[in-house]
């Protein structure tokens, strides 16, 4: 019993120190203007501690990409689970973008670190936006004649459509309902032309 409560208390230190440094983080700082100890002093934890769940600030850095990238992951499954395929598109994308405004703080954080700052995290992110595209290509329904690298590329052009557009979701005012909605129309759009041109692109070979 009490080694259950050593490690609920743990897994509750290790999400307290990511949520501390996204809100540190908020709207204009990146993960290289922290430090450890402000980190730690935002869960409430002494510096030595940090050591219990993260290497360096690198490491931090790392685990809220995979978090990222897997609940992005999971949106895509769970629009298969609900939607018919003629649905799923718009599900995928709608779900995406709720993700997007229940967690601004991440999503800054990723669209800031792709571009800059820390290497390896910028490759991590590359890594995870694959494994999204991955998983995103399970679900389109490509002619047969489509090969599977065709339909792998497209899905990466589509993540990365995706997660440029969220950077412009950001911006917005959250109250700026119509502006929203439109931006996620331009998108179902925009996802909607690299379904037509693989296709036609394969068509003129």
């Amino acid at each position: 019993m009490k080694l259950n409560k050593r490690y609920a208390q743990k897994l509750r230190t290790h999400s307290n120190l990511l949520e501390g440094a996204l809100r540190l983080m908020g709207e204009e700082k990146g993960l290289g203007d922290l430090s450890l100890r402000e980190v730690a002093g935002e869960a409430g934890i002494v510096p030595a501690a940090f050591y219990r769940h993260f290497k360096n600030m690198e490491e931090l850095g790392l685990s809220l990409v995979d978090d990222c990238g897997g609940k992005i992951q999971a949106i895509v499954g769970d629009a298969r689970n609900k939607g018919a395929y003629k649905s799923a598109l718009r599900l995928t994308i709608g779900f995406f973008f709720d993700y997007v405004s229940n967690n601004r703080s991440l999503f800054r954080f990723i669209a800031r670190e792709r571009t800059g700052g820390n290497q390896k995290i910028r490759e991590k992110i590359r890594e995870s936006m694959k494994s999204i595209a991955t998983e995103l290509a399970k679900d389109m329904r490509m002619p047969k004649t489509i090969p599977v690298d065709d339909i792998q590329f497209a899905s990466e052009l589509i993540v990365s459509i995706c997660f440029q557009m969220a950077s412009d979701f950001l911006d917005l005012s959250p109250e700026a309902h119509t502006e929203m909605r439109k931006l996620k129309l331009q998108t179902i759009k925009q996802v909607r032309l690299v379904f037509i041109g693989t296709i036609r692109g394969r068509k003129r070979r």
